[in-house]
Parts: C-alpha cells; sequence; structure tokens
C-alpha cells in the first residue's frame, strides 16, 4: 500500500493508442469476412451466404472468367465476354455483362457450356453446382441471368461449318472474317460468331434451329441484337439498377455493420 495515495481513489489505466484501436477494428471486421469465405465456399447452404460479394466477389469471378477465356476463347461465352471488354462493341444488354452471368454461360448446367471440369468452374461448382444445397442469391436466375438457349461451342463449330462449307460464299463477311471450314476450333476461332453473323443475313438457314441460335433470340433476341439482329424486341425486365450494383450495395453495407459493431465493441475496452 503506497504511504500517500488515498484506498478510495480510482486508479486510471492509460488507453491504448488511437491507431492500435483502429487496427483492432480493422482485424475484427476482416476476421469476420475470412470467416465467412471459408464457411461459405465450403458450405452455401448458410443464411450468410447468400451475398456472394462477401466471400466470392466479382473481382474474383473475373479472374476466373480470364482463366477459363485465355484456355478456350472460341467459346460462346468468351464470345460475349470480349463484346462485353470491348468499348466500341455494342447490342448485348448489360445484364448479359455481369460476371456472374458470364459465369453461368460457361459454367452453368442449366444451360451454355457446362464445362463444370474445367479449373475456372470449381468456384462456381462449389456455390452453384448440379445437386448442391445452397442459399447463394446469385446462383438463381433472376438475381443474374445467363443467356437463355446460348450455343455450345460444338454445336457453333458444326453449324458454322453448315452455314460456310468448305468454300465459303465470296460476299460472306461472316465466313471470311472469321473462317469456319472444319469442326476444329483453331480453324474456326469464333464460330458463335459466324454463326450469328449468317444466321442474322437469313435465319432459316440450316444450323440457325439446330444450333439453339433460334431459340436464344425468339427468348430475348432485343437485348442481344449484336448476335440476333434488330428485328428482336426487347424484354421489359430491366431495372434501373443492376444485380451486381445491388449487390455490391449489400455487401458494402454488410461491412459497414462489421466495423460499427467493431467500434462498439473496442469503445467498452
Amino acid at each position: 500500500r503506497h504511504p500517500h495515495r488515498d484506498i478510495t481513489t480510482p486508479v486510471i489505466l492509460p488507453r491504448a493508442p488511437a491507431m492500435l484501436r483502429y487496427g483492432l477494428v480493422l482485424l475484427l471486421a476482416l476476421s469476420a469476412h475470412a470467416q465467412g469465405d471459408a464457411t461459405c465456399m465450403d458450405s452455401p447452404n448458410r443464411e450468410m451466404c447468400k451475398n456472394a460479394d462477401d466471400f466470392y466477389p466479382d473481382s474474383k469471378v473475373t479472374m476466373d472468367l480470364g482463366m477459363l477465356c485465355t484456355a478456350m476463347p472460341h467459346m460462346p461465352g468468351c464470345a460475349v465476354k470480349a463484346c462485353c471488354d470491348s468499348a466500341t462493341c455494342t447490342g448485348v444488354a448489360a445484364k448479359y455483362c455481369e460476371p456472374w452471368s458470364l459465369l453461368k454461360d460457361i459454367c452453368g448446367v442449366q444451360t451454355g457450356e457446362m464445362m463444370t471440369g474445367m479449373m475456372g468452374c470449381a468456384n462456381f461448382n462449389k456455390l452453384c453446382g448440379k445437386d448442391v444445397a445452397t442459399m447463394v442469391g446469385q446462383c438463381t436466375e433472376s438475381s443474374s441471368p445467363f443467356i437463355p438457349s446460348l450455343p455450345t461451342t460444338m454445336k457453333s463449330l458444326s453449324a458454322g461449318v453448315t452455314v460456310c462449307g468448305v468454300k465459303p460464299p465470296v460476299t460472306s463477311a461472316w465466313c471470311t472474317d472469321n473462317p469456319c471450314t472444319t469442326t476444329d476450333a483453331p480453324n474456326c476461332k469464333n464460330p458463335f460468331t459466324t454463326l450469328s453473323d449468317a444466321c442474322k443475313m437469313d435465319s432459316n438457314k440450316d444450323g440457325c434451329a439446330t444450333s439453339g441460335w433460334t431459340a436464344m433470340c425468339t427468348a430475348d433476341g432485343g437485348n442481344l441484337q449484336k448476335y440476333c439482329g434488330s428485328s428482336y424486341t426487347t424484354k421489359n425486365d430491366d431495372s434501373t439498377m443492376t444485380v451486381g450494383a445491388a449487390s455490391r450495395l449489400s455487401s458494402s453495407a454488410s461491412l459497414v455493420a462489421l466495423v460499427v459493431t467493431a467500434f462498439a465493441v473496442v469503445a467498452r475496452v
């Protein structure tokens, strides 16, 4: 006992430096996100997994798309991605340029390529794969639509050869710009564009219906005029805010909530 100190006087401990407290706040928030990452990628059927932006954001989806389209650039989904990435390409609705939409065009089991065995589809398979119980909102068609009846690579290749043949018509830009003389992809670098351009000129050509092009354009050709032409009407189903934007706002709100909670905890320390 100190001889000169009043026993009733409270001892005030020095508060932690401000930077240390702020660092603790960030660590708490990031730790919560990291736990969500591991949990949702392994078990997506949880309430906390409804918004994939918290653990599989667009930046990671875009990386997986890059991996897929570097390996197989001739896939129709990659042709659409190339248009979406180009400042000069028009005629594809914004909803079909969302990273999740493009990923579904390639990895989805309901339509498109169904390339579930490719490494770039691994994350998609964990969250939205066949027979996977999931609560991830981006897996549903309504929240992030894929292109309906998008022709597969093999159907586009086969139909491309049909519409062009071994001796492409002299005046057919769709064949001379993207020749399809065999069903071997390297000899037909952009089969979906070749098929679409040919069918836009004459939708009665052999291959337009059998490839799925007719069904795709009938379903939503107005939002795919790059590939379907201008004779199709646009569905009135686009909202002013894209799904991706809404998800990002929700994700930001989640992070803010975590930080606020962390601050509240630190304030009591």
